[in-house]
This record gives structure tokens, C-alpha cells and sequence, in this order.
């Protein structure tokens, strides 16, 4: 049996239903599963609640609203696109 205590900080936010967000990279480094069992240990930020909720209303929108890119394969070349030198 493995004693060792794996611990993870993060600011997370109370959802709408009272359940607490948990970002996926937090529940991979831990490896939970749906019937882990955690201890929760709540701070509440001194964060003005106007300037949090517009960070992550910000936050969740990144990626909604993207243009087509006009370089085909950006993915797949993206080295090449930034790096390749261009013969004059």
C-alpha cells in the first residue's frame, strides 16, 4: 500500500449546483477517479467577485470565437511555419 500524500493547489470556483470545479490537469497528476476520496481544505479568496467571475467568463470563452487560419497544416507544421529559414 502507498502511504505517500500526493497534495495539488489551485483556485477553483463553487459551481452554480454547490459542486467544486477541478481542473483536469489536477485530477490526471492525482490520478482520481470518480470514487477517490479527497480531503478538501477551502480558502476563501479575498478576490473581488466582479474581477474573478470576468476572469474565467474570459477564461471559458478563449477558442470560441477563432478565425480560420489561412496556413494549411498549422498543427502538423507548426516548427516549419515558425522556424524553417526562408531562401532569398
Amino acid at each position: 500500500m502507498n502511504n505517500s500524500v500526493k497534495q495539488e493547489e489551485y483556485i477553483g470556483e463553487v459551481l452554480s449546483d454547490g459542486h467544486l470545479s477541478l481542473p483536469d490537469a489536477v485530477r490526471q497528476r492525482l490520478s482520481l477517479v470518480p470514487t477517490s476520496i479527497v480531503k478538501v481544505l477551502i480558502t476563501l479568496e479575498n478576490m473581488e467577485k466582479e474581477s474573478a467571475t470576468n476572469a474565467w467568463n474570459l477564461f471559458r470563452s478563449m477558442g470560441r470565437t477563432t478565425t480560420t487560419g489561412k496556413l494549411k497544416n498549422s498543427a502538423e507544421e507548426h516548427d516549419r511555419y515558425l522556424y524553417e529559414k526562408v531562401s532569398k
